[in-house]
């Protein structure tokens, strides 16, 4: 059974901000009736891309030992994605990256995410939003798939999103328009 909606938690800091917010709108999604399932990239192991550029003919990774077809597998069976990562130096941290890294085998797929829905949550301190935003935003569209909603939370310290009621309000807000978006891929 394909999971409807794909939480992905880029975070290297376990039950961190970014965990605790992908979480929250895979509940609101959930009393929707949707299916959703959770996954946090840094538990799985997934090795750096080398730049050997055998995808560039190949279609698909070289390196297969170890998660990264595992957890692309989930992303590919899933309708919806939601991407949380925290902003590190204006982009995702490295351990998304290394993933995002790794698909650059659909090169020769540029329709690899057709008809999939994204969202992306972003978490910081007080900025770097737009940058990360716009690589996340660049490697999503570069493979078809459609972006339908973006949140930027505030929060800093591990669990203070849990204490500020606007960014709270900004995730309800997020997990609707989500939610309306699957609805109307449904009609």
């Amino acid at each position: 059974m394909a999971t409807a909606v794909l939480g992905i938690s880029g975070s290297p800091r376990k039950d961190g901000n970014t965990d605790v917010t992908v979480k929250m709108v895979l509940e609101e999604l959930g009393k929707g009736g949707l299916a959703t399932e959770f996954l946090r990239i840094a538990d799985y192991r997934i090795k750096r891309c080398e730049g050997c550029r055998k995808c560039m003919s190949a279609g698909e990774c070289a390196i297969k030992d170890d998660d990264f077809a595992r957890v692309l597998g989930r992303v590919e069976c899933s309708h919806l994605v939601i991407i949380g990562s925290p902003v590190y130096w204006n982009g995702p941290p490295g351990v998304l990256k290394d993933f995002i890294d790794r698909t650059h085998g659909f090169y020769l797929d540029r329709g690899h995410f057709a008809g999939k829905k994204f969202g992306i949550l972003s978490v910081a301190a007080d900025s770097g939003f737009e940058n990360q935003e716009a690589i996340l935003e660049s490697w999503i569209r570069s493979y078809g798939g459609e972006i339908v909603g973006k949140v930027r939370v505030l929060a800093r310290e591990k669990g203070e999103v849990l204490s500020r009621p606007s960014e709270l309000g900004k995730l309800n807000d997020f997990s609707a328009c989500l939610l309306r978006s699957i609805q109307r891929g449904k009609r």
